[in-house]
């Protein structure tokens, strides 16, 4: 087994620099998009109604785990090693969009039945036949573009994705104001116009002319349904609390919550960006590229997500009331409570990237899936006497986990040290150093620069 080098330089490939602060970007863009949905909803619809469409926001994105098979991961894996066309990716996925779109009508048929109507109380469910087939191909026409490398383009579907959600919430607001129904309708209809964008990044070359054939769409559902696995439970270890606030406390729970949740996720935004770059990276090149740049790319976002969190923690009990209002006061704690496992999962995210990149979405399946035992066990014990409180401190300690078995992972798979993967050394400034460099030789001033002396020196 190839052993973890030392040396920053290797790791810090201009290229991989200038992708990671370009997704960086893209996601701190997208991020600050979330975040004034967020208050739109928050300040429009109060704890209550933002508990309430939380719920089904939720209810959405587990159908969208189970119903997608995996294409986005199948599409970087895939995709990423050559082995299958965009174009026939992009098919595999069309496929199983129209079986996850059969499959959502039936479940809202079913319940329509049982429950005597397409809606719960404010809520229209029924909605979410439109919603999770524009997920499935979305994320995965997403995924196909990274896996190609294009991740310029990659970003601006991101970006324009939470634009089309935030100017379909604004313009409701302020057409007519928002409620619990109108809400829900409009985040259900908003991914469409950024599905439509993705494809024209794409390009006519990798639009799908057909559905899939038996043997291709065996292949990547296979692969994708084991990622998928890990994906789903790692989703329920994000979202499950939320349904225990909401049988063990009540929907305004929810609301402030879901406010604690969505800030203290947005610090992911660099291990997100780190790992998506990263995970390309490592899915296409060999053994050796992979066990030496995780432990440098996994402790410098452990420390960057760190001190992210501490200024966080210091503005929090200011910016959380002065900015969602007065009433989500009681997010503070909550969110305060959930730094410390955000930060640990910061690190297990990029170690998840390894895992996978070597084939084994098996294996962080098995992590996620401990990782939910103990989600569900210390909500159970922590909700009842702490309510809010109770499930971000059970959140914790649950990402925490998640970070030391993915580590312990990492270490049998690589040979390479858990400790040299998590904690930060002094020569990894020149990493920081080289960034700085690689920005600063893209900006427009340097280019300006160039072409100056150009001129002087034909």
């Amino acid at each position: 087994m190839a052993r973890p080098s030392d040396s920053p330089q290797t790791a810090a490939a201009g290229g991989f620099l200038l992708n990671v602060n370009l997704v960086f970007v893209a996601t701190v863009a997208s991020y600050g998009l979330g975040f004034l949905t967020a208050v739109l909803l928050a300040r429009a619809l109060g704890p209550e109604g933002r508990g309430v469409t939380a719920v089904y926001q939720s209810a959405v994105g587990l159908a969208f785990a189970f119903l997608s098979a995996g294409m986005p991961s199948a599409s970087v894996y895939f995709v990423g090693r050559r082995e299958v066309a965009p174009r026939a990716m992009v098919e595999a996925a069309l496929s199983v969009t129209l079986a996850a779109l059969a499959l959502t009508a039936a479940a809202v048929g079913a319940g329509a039945v049982v429950f005597g109507g397409l809606r719960e109380g404010d809520v229209p469910f029924w909605l979410a036949v439109l919603a999770v087939p524009a997920l499935v191909q979305f994320r995965t026409l997403e995924a196909t573009l990274r896996a190609q490398g294009r991740f310029g383009a990659m970003n601006v579907a991101e970006v324009a994705l939470a634009v089309s959600v935030l100017g379909a919430l604004a313009a409701v607001e302020a057409a007519a104001g928002l409620t619990v129904e109108r809400a829900v309708a409009a985040w259900s209809l908003a991914p469409w116009p950024a599905v439509a964008i993705a494809y024209a990044l794409l390009g006519p070359a990798g639009w799908p002319r057909g559905l899939a054939g038996a043997g291709l769409l065996g292949r990547t559902v296979r692969f994708g349904a084991q990622s998928q696995l890990s994906n789903l439970l790692q989703l329920l270890n994000y979202r499950i609390d939320a349904y225990l606030v909401l049988w063990l406390v009540n929907a305004a729970g929810v609301g402030l919550y879901s406010v604690g949740v969505s800030l203290s996720e947005g610090l992911w935004f660099i291990a997100n960006s780190v790992a998506v770059v990263l995970l390309t990276d490592l899915t296409s090149g060999g053994e050796e590229l992979a066990a030496r740049r995780t432990p440098l790319v996994c402790r410098n976002t452990l420390l960057v997500t760190a001190l992210a969190s501490l200024a966080a923690a210091a503005v929090s009990p200011l910016v959380v009331p002065g900015v969602f209002g007065a009433d989500f006061d009681g997010a503070v704690v909550p969110f305060l409570c959930l730094l410390p496992g955000t930060t640990a999962l910061a690190g297990g995210k990029v170690l998840s990237a390894y895992i996978f990149s070597r084939g084994r979405p098996l294996t962080n399946a098995r992590i996620a899936l401990l990782t939910l035992g103990v989600t569900v066990a210390a909500d159970l014990v922590l909700i009842p006497p702490l309510e809010v409180t109770g499930a971000a401190i059970g959140a914790s300690v649950a990402y925490c986990v998640s970070l030391a078995l993915s580590a312990v992972a990492y270490r049998r798979l690589s040979g390479g040290g858990i400790w040299e993967a998590l904690l930060p050394r002094l020569g990894d400034a020149r990493l920081y150093v080289e960034g700085a460099r690689s920005l600063l030789a893209k900006s427009p001033l340097a280019r300006a620069t160039r072409r100056a002396r150009l001129g002087e020196n034909p």
